[in-house]
């Protein structure tokens, strides 16, 4: 299924009580779904950037713009992982996989 097929199935299927849908997908520049019990969600930008985050706060980003930790920048591609001091770690995919995993999860909570 193209990728925005896909996403336009997540955001719009019908869930538990426990999945919030934040935006439409083809009208918002920014959309995300998101399980109030544990946090796990995914977050869609601009329709161009993506993240999802998993309920051990683990992120998974597409995103491979310069960011800093623990003040030393960094350059992230993809296949890079970052560990941050409290253990949790930012992980750099492609959208397609941070798609996979988010609609992997939440068609777990379908309805």
């Amino acid at each position: 299924m193209p990728l925005k097929k896909k996403i336009a199935k997540i955001m719009s299927q019908k869930y538990n009580t426990n999945i919030t849908i934040l935006g439409d997908y083809e009208s918002s520049n920014y959309t995300s779904i998101l399980d109030d019990n544990n946090g796990t969600i995914l977050v869609v930008s601009d329709r161009d950037q993506f993240y999802f985050k998993d309920r051990h706060r683990n992120l998974w980003l597409s995103v491979l713009d310069p960011f800093q930790i623990d003040g030393k920048q960094h350059y992230p591609e993809l296949g890079d992982s970052y560990t941050l001091n409290h253990g949790v770690q930012y992980s750099f995919t492609t959208k397609e996989a941070i798609v996979e995993m988010a609609s992997n999860y939440f068609e777990m909570h379908a309805d």
